[in-house]
């Protein structure tokens, strides 16, 4: 079915026939329809993919499609120039629309950070990490890079509790 589903999106992306291609979207799980969709692109590494969520988002924006967005920025579509600026512009339009309370879209700003050219700074690094452990306390991702942008900030002393209360 994987295969099928990919060789289904590829065809009807490649070929400009987004109705299709949201036709199907719409009649398939999108946990698999994502994942279909990225190897798809994967594949080819074509901006039709990127040109197809865009015309979906004319539609209906939705978190699902920023953070599928975002995933083609920032994987099969990373070498096209400005993909890590439009995968921030997507990461921050699903923190938005989550009023900043999806870890998932949090963690999409951090991998931002840690990219070999940051396309946020230090402080938003350490604003995103603290929000990420209000919500998960736990966070192993967001407490690392709590740390590590807290010595960048001079902020060297981190009390993993006082942030946990705060929420």
């Amino acid at each position: 079915m994987h295969v099928e589903l990919q060789e289904k999106i590829e065809y009807y992306v490649l070929s400009g026939d987004f109705e299709s291609a949201k036709a199907l979207m719409q009649s398939t799980d999108f946990m698999m329809f994502e994942e279909a969709f990225i190897s798809a692109c994967h594949d080819s590494e074509s901006v039709m993919y990127y040109t197809f969520i865009l015309e979906c988002m004319k539609d209906t924006e939705t978190v699902e499609l920023h953070d599928l967005a975002f995933l083609l920025l920032v994987y099969p579509l990373s070498e096209v120039n400005g993909a890590f600026n439009s995968a921030y512009y997507h990461a921050m339009r699903s923190v938005e629309m989550t009023d900043s309370n999806e870890v998932k879209s949090l963690l999409q700003l951090l991998f931002l950070y840690a990219v070999p050219e940051p396309v946020i700074t230090d402080k938003e690094a350490f604003d995103t990490a603290k929000q990420i452990l209000k919500l998960d306390p736990k966070n192993q991702v967001a407490r690392n890079m709590l740390k590590q942008t807290a010595k960048k900030l001079d902020k060297v002393v981190v009390d993993f509790n006082q942030i946990s209360k705060k929420a």
